[in-house]
């Protein structure tokens, strides 16, 4: 390679040779070669976090409920399991609850209340008055909730998420989030519309599985057009080369002067 890059037919153009990557390759210390090839084989060290695990924090409240439902049958067969989730309790901590009130007939209560965030300022009277709004209405929002808290009761504030995590494991209310669609899309009109249109053409020759021009493409796979296209290339790589295993450099000396 390095012959063809010096190789000139004119007489008339000297080219000398100032170094070449045999050259380079002679000159590098062995050991620097070897040490540079380790740095690139070594991988990248994880950033990855270990994960954590989290823990649900069931209240006093909710403990208690679940032993007074279980006392009501004891008998009934599945119990521990439908107990768990109407109340929304992970079953496995269930069957400790049980257990704990099978050997002190006590209910397991938080073993300590440190670091368990600020205590609360709802109070029995929130409570049923919060029971009462949702007799009246169940899909109310929790913004209304709040709202009417606020003026029923002087100076009380709350958040959202306070208000959720009370709703969820002291009033056991399930909170859920609503999904929001167009009246149309349901509508009677509009469903007998869809479903004329049905008729319609539900014994005709049309079969989307069977008179199609073109299949879609395979599952798994990407969607590819192929299509003409007119811009012209912006641009084109002549030549790509790394500098640290490719050096050769030549310098062209002045022709030889013509023998008179």
């Amino acid at each position: 390679m390095e012959d063809a890059l010096t190789h000139v037919d004119d007489s008339y153009i000297v080219l000398e040779t100032i170094t070449s990557r045999q050259i380079f390759l002679n000159v590098k210390r062995p050991g620097k070669i070897a040490e540079e090839f380790s740095v690139k084989k070594q991988s990248k060290p994880n950033k990855l976090k270990p994960s954590v695990k989290l823990y649900n924090n069931y209240s006093d409240f909710t403990r208690e409920t679940f032993i007074d439902r279980m006392l009501e049958n004891l008998q009934e067969r599945g119990l521990v399991a439908k107990v768990a989730k109407d109340l929304n309790i992970n079953y496995r901590t269930t069957l400790r609850w049980r257990k704990y009130y099978e050997g002190t007939e006590g209910v397991e209560h938080k073993k300590s209340e440190q670091n368990s965030g600020p205590k609360s300022s709802f109070t029995a009277e929130h409570s049923e008055y919060i029971k009462e709004l949702l007799d009246n209405d169940p899909h109310l929002y929790s913004d209304d909730i709040i709202n009417s808290l606020t003026e029923r009761f002087e100076d009380f504030t709350i958040s959202k998420s306070q208000l959720n995590n009370h709703l969820r494991n002291t009033v056991l209310i399930t909170v859920k989030k609503p999904i929001f669609e167009p009246e149309v899309r349901n509508s009677v009109g509009n469903l007998q519309t869809r479903f004329e249109w049905f008729i319609e053409w539900k014994y005709s020759d049309l079969d989307f599985t069977k008179k199609i021009d073109e299949a879609a493409s395979k599952s798994g796979s990407t969607a590819i057009v192929k299509q003409p296209k007119t811009r012209a290339q912006s641009h084109i790589i002549i030549e790509a080369i790394h500098s640290s295993s490719v050096v050769h450099v030549v310098i062209r000396k002045p022709p030889p002067r013509k023998e008179t």
